[in-house]
């Protein structure tokens, strides 16, 4: 489907083309399964080039069209802060073949940002009642990261073919443990490297191996694992410890101001769009029709 926009045709490649940025972007940051979310990220790129041609006519119609030299020399000035245009290229994915892509961008960039900035101007900081007060709202975002504490018992197979006498040797030993054997006696007794430390502290998601994550942060304080198998080696764990997440002292939490004046600068571009859109005309029709 296409678009008249205030009588302006957006063909629905255009919508397309938005359509595939977009899950570009998502896949780039690894949260896209095939095909899951192309329903929203469809929704996404309409509603994307709807607003930005919106804003785009407004801007133009009150103040010019922006003279191609302007973009030239912005797009100069970006290669310049890059360090060249060479770095430019490397540090933002594109490459000289999307000169013509990225100068549409930058215009359609510049174009708005000055209604914006003639409609929105400059947030004010949030006072520190409303930064406390936003933080209370939002608390479940400022809390600390689940800790464990582990202890465990290590068996490297001195070879592959030693690898099941390994195995069957540390069943033993967890047999022994569920019976009642101290596991730090155990550990002492059965462990194949003497320097490794039995216990091992506190850890957070993230900064252990996802084979042993996925068991440990499922175990009761005091539980003792099933066999563990990693590329290092048997392992059996006993979790002694749980730090479960907890608020963050509002004075430690950094990006609270920031946050607040995305969100309400955010809400200022909706506003705007909104009476653009009550103002103006938007209809969908058949691309044949257009």
């Amino acid at each position: 489907m296409a678009y008249l926009i205030n009588g302006e045709k957006i063909d629905d490649s255009v919508i397309a083309d938005e359509f595939e940025s977009i899950k570009d972007h998502y896949q780039s940051m690894g949260e896209v399964v095939c095909c899951d979310r192309d329903e929203e990220f469809w929704q996404y790129a309409r509603d994307n080039v709807i607003n930005r041609t919106l804003l785009e006519q407004e801007s133009n119609a009150r103040f010019g069209v922006i003279p191609d030299e302007e973009v030239d020399a912005r797009f100069e000035q970006l290669k310049a802060e890059h360090g060249g245009e060479q770095n430019f290229y490397d540090n933002t994915g594109f490459n000289k073949g999307d000169q013509e892509v990225i100068w549409n961008k930058l215009k359609s960039s510049m174009t708005v940002d000055r209604l914006l900035e003639t409609e929105i101007g400059e947030i004010p900081e949030p006072t520190d009642e409303e930064r406390k007060a936003y933080y209370e709202a939002n608390i479940e975002n400022y809390l600390s990261q689940e800790e464990i504490r582990v202890s465990q018992i290590f068996i490297e197979p001195s070879s592959h073919d030693a690898a099941r006498e390994a195995y069957t040797a540390l069943r033993e030993v967890r047999e022994q443990i569920l019976d009642g054997k101290d596991f730090d006696e155990a550990a002492r007794e059965h462990g194949s490297d003497e320097d490794r430390d039995i216990d091992l502290g506190f850890m957070k998601q993230g900064e252990t191996m996802p084979e042993v994550e996925a068991i440990t942060f499922s175990m009761r304080i005091g539980e003792i694992s099933p066999i563990v198998a990693t590329h290092y080696g048997f392992h059996l764990f006993k979790l002694t410890d749980r730090k479960e997440p907890a608020p963050i002292p509002v004075e430690e939490v950094e990006g609270i101001t920031e946050q607040i004046v995305l969100e309400r600068r955010n809400e200022a571009v909706e506003a705007v769009i909104t009476d653009l859109k009550e103002k103006g005309s938007v209809e969908e029709v058949p691309e044949e029709a257009s």
